[in-house]
């Protein structure tokens, strides 16, 4: 498709728009916006935005559709896929402003969020609440909701609980044309018409840019076991993987981890910091999660007996306290 660049008017209109603090054409701030955590790949916009409502998103659309300008939806641009790269210039609209957690539905366990809001704080927050949302991908700590929505993010914790496509109930979204629709209902149960909600997520800002999303929450979990057991084969760690579950047991995460990738961490990151064996050529990062300690043990005792069958090594490490625990899941998620 051949779009059009922007110009002059087109800017004069944005401005209008936005005002003239919301539209920036700084060539070194279009060139920090115009890349991600894929590579060394660079595409910036020819000009950025940053609306402050939906209307304004939806106005800037209108524009764009009318005049043919290409528009990439930004987020925190932690991605990997390329999503937020403005391929075709244009104009690149950040989601920065929109970084509100709008309600907190307790009675009915959901939490209505704008698009910006960093996934970590969401869980921070409502986990105050001793409610729970489980996607959590690497980089929780940075990352937005709304790039979780467009990447269908998963994280660890996807073993049990799923990904983000689990959690979404409704979603407000701006379409290319400027529209403003909403795909769902805030009802676990929702069977009328065609399942826009699914459509829209996963779909990296390519079929409407995402506003507001009502997303379903779980009850906290009240503890968490986590143990790091270490092999001499990276063969036999894979398949104690699939001996746990045989065994009736399902973590709420279970991450394996190669003794490469682990040097490289630990080279780099210098907070990064492990003990192991010369022999030790894999590991995996088993944790359980659940209401009831005496459970807890007897789902870790079933998964023990597991990995000692599969060859690991005598020292299991259980983390004794959730600084231990959070040095543990810091490694991994570098």
């Amino acid at each position: 498709m051949n779009y059009q660049p922007v110009n002059s008017e087109i800017i004069a209109q944005l401005e209008s728009i936005l005002g003239n603090n919301a539209v920036f054409k700084d060539k070194e701030l279009l060139i920090e916006y115009g890349h991600d955590e894929t590579e060394n790949l660079s595409y910036p916009p020819e000009i950025l935005v940053k609306p402050a409502n939906t209307k304004e998103v939806a106005a800037v659309m209108q524009l764009a559709s009318k005049a043919n300008i290409a528009v990439t939806p930004i987020g925190a641009r932690t991605g990997l896929s390329g999503g937020s790269l403005s391929l075709h210039g244009g104009i690149g609209l950040s989601l920065e402003r929109f970084d509100q957690i709008l309600k907190i539905d307790e009675d009915n366990h959901q939490v209505v969020v704008q698009p910006g809001v960093i996934t970590q704080v969401l869980q921070e927050e409502v986990a105050k609440k001793g409610l729970y949302y489980a996607p959590d991908p690497a980089s929780r700590g940075s990352c937005f909701i709304g790039g979780n929505l467009a990447e269908n993010s998963g994280g660890p914790r996807a073993l049990k609980y799923g990904v983000t496509k689990d959690f979404v109930l409704n979603l407000e979204v701006v379409l290319p044309s400027g529209e403003i629709i909403h795909t769902g209902a805030n009802t676990l149960k929702n069977s009328t018409g065609y399942n826009l909600t699914q459509l829209m997520v996963g779909s990296e800002g390519t079929l409407g840019i995402i506003t507001q999303a009502t997303l379903k929450l779980l009850p906290l979990p009240k503890l968490n076991k986590l143990i790091l057991v270490s092999f001499n084969s990276a063969i036999d760690a894979c398949k104690a993987v699939a001996a746990i579950f045989k065994a009736g047991v399902i973590p709420s995460a279970l991450e394996f981890m190669e003794r490469d990738a682990i040097d490289w961490t630990m080279k780099y990151i210098k907070e990064a910091s492990m003990d192991l064996n010369p022999s030790t050529k894999a590991q995996l990062l088993i944790e359980v999660d659940g209401d009831e300690e005496e459970l807890l043990l007897k789902d870790l005792e079933k998964i023990i007996a597991v990995v000692e069958a599969h060859h690991c090594e005598e020292d299991i490490l259980f983390a004794e306290d959730e600084a231990q625990k959070e040095a543990l899941w810091f490694i991994r998620r570098r």
